[in-house]
């Protein structure tokens, strides 16, 4: 599972860059930049955000980085 992609996926889909994501979820765009540089991984809490603002389900966002 790489989330990397999977939000590399819905951004390029959406149109998104790392600050859209920050405004529309509250995220910090320090904490997108790592999750995109692969040096955190995202918690559940988060990843149902990312989901929810791509309006998808959490198996079909999970399963776009595999």
């Amino acid at each position: 599972m790489d989330i990397n992609k999977a939000l590399d996926h819905f951004m390029a889909i959406h149109n998104f860059n790392q600050q859209d994501i920050s405004r529309e979820c509250s995220l910090s765009k320090s904490g997108i930049s790592l999750i995109r540089n692969g040096l955190r991984q995202p918690n559940l809490v988060t990843m149902v955000i990312l989901a929810e603002l791509f309006q998808v389900k959490l198996s079909e966002f999970v399963s776009a980085g595999e």
